[in-house]
């Protein structure tokens, strides 16, 4: 039995240093986890759940089989694809011969949330070390090295893997900036188009349709294109920095990652009554519609998440919204990943409209939500222009946009 233990460390509110909340055992040959929390930590007047949804205070331990052994919100911050790349290209090995709680281990003060693992308890505090903002051109250069497969110099890999435990597969690392952290987004390889740019003027499209989301910017780099999107699970204090907790949908829903037919928006919804007001359930449904309205297919759960808070949960501002690109002549039908209404996931206003009961909206107020961000997104064109996407490009975009 391949067991292996590490403490689970908390960032607590208004403190920027980390406490030990429990111990996490993690058998790999079974893919089973359970976790434990400690007696003193329980008994902290502050104490809160490292995990709200499945693993609230007070509890007997409960083991855990979803992906790969890991409860929800560990999974949330342990690195996903890009994260795992680059961690992997400094160990000079495949991601495939790393463990789960090595990658839990190998992720550091950027990760996620307000979580870390260590070996011990009286492991010291890690070093918040990632790169400044002044440094994209050089992270940018070996964010295309590791993905073309060639090895990067250590000392800017290095920079790199500082601020590189975030989530998705196109790369990305968080940097300093303003006194802030952002997470910048770097074009890919295999772009023929300005992604980071398009992202930038689809985020800010959803902000005009009453939609939340963080501050984001556009950054010139060795001549690309960079978009930087604020971290909303970041707080900047004198001497350190705060951390906000995080859960993603797919989490607060206790799904695995191959669950795929079991996504929906309303199951979601449902969910939320129990932990979030009224407001981020509709403004939950909000985005359900804009991703209708823009073709955006990658809506899986892991793009949905909340912030923990003292009584509940929150919905975290929106984040990695944009277009699915398809040929002009292709049919205007398409799904989402999630289920949307009666229809499953057929992506249509009319199928939005069959549960918008369960967003706590009666049919009149949704058409009315909708009507408002059919207004707004019929200008499209203009305001992607506005955002300074090439004309050439926005042609590329019109099948994605074809139902307005």
């Amino acid at each position: 039995m391949a067991l292996k233990e590490i403490i689970v460390f908390i960032y607590l509110p208004n403190e920027s240093t980390a406490v030990p909340a429990g111990v996490f055992s993690h058998d790999s040959d079974s893919g089973v986890g359970t976790f434990v929390y400690g007696r003193r930590y329980q008994e902290r007047s502050n104490a809160m759940a490292v995990d709200p949804v499945f693993l609230p205070l007070g509890i007997d331990p409960a083991p855990v089989t979803t992906n790969g052994g890991l409860y929800g919100t560990f999974r949330d911050a342990s690195p996903d694809y890009w994260g795992r790349l680059v961690i992997a290209s400094e160990l000079n090995t495949a991601p495939e011969t790393i463990s789960e709680t090595d990658f839990l281990l190998a992720g550091n003060a950027t990760r996620t949330g307000n979580l870390a693992f260590r070996l011990s308890p009286d492991s010291p505090e890690p070093k918040l070390a990632p790169p400044h903002f002044n440094q994209l051109s050089d992270i940018l250069e070996a964010s295309e090295d590791i993905e073309s497969g060639r090895p990067a110099e250590s000392h800017i890999l290095h920079l790199l893997r500082q601020g590189s435990s975030m989530g998705g597969a196109r790369p990305k690392c968080t940097v300093v900036w303003k006194n802030s952290l952002w997470i910048a987004k770097f074009p890919s390889k295999g772009d023929t188009i300005n992604i980071p740019r398009i992202e930038y003027a689809t985020m800010k499209l959803a902000q005009t349709c009453g939609i939340e989301i963080p501050e984001v910017k556009i950054v010139p780099a060795s001549g690309k294109d960079i978009y930087l999107i604020r971290r909303f699970d970041r707080g900047g204090i004198s001497g350190g920095w705060l951390r906000q907790g995080f859960i993603s949908s797919l989490s607060l829903m206790r799904q695995d990652e191959r669950d795929r037919l079991d996504w929906s928006y309303t199951a979601i919804a449902s969910v939320m009554r129990q932990h979030c007001p009224a407001s981020d359930i509709q403004q939950f449904f909000r985005r359900m519609v804009f991703n209708i309205l823009v073709r955006n297919t990658d809506d899986h759960p892991r793009n949905h998440g909340f912030l923990t808070i003292e009584n509940g949960l929150r919905l975290s501002p929106a984040y990695d919204i944009v277009p699915s690109f398809v040929q002009h002549g292709v049919s205007t039908e398409f799904s989402l990943a999630m289920s949307v209404g009666e229809r499953g996931r057929e992506a249509t206003i009319d199928n939005a409209l069959t549960l918008c009961g369960q967003f706590g909206l009666s049919r009149q107020n949704a058409q009315a939500t909708i009507n408002e961000m059919l207004k707004k997104t019929a200008k499209w064109r203009k305001h992607f222009s506005d955002c300074d996407v090439l004309e050439k490009e926005i042609k590329l975009l019109e099948p994605s946009f074809s139902r307005l």
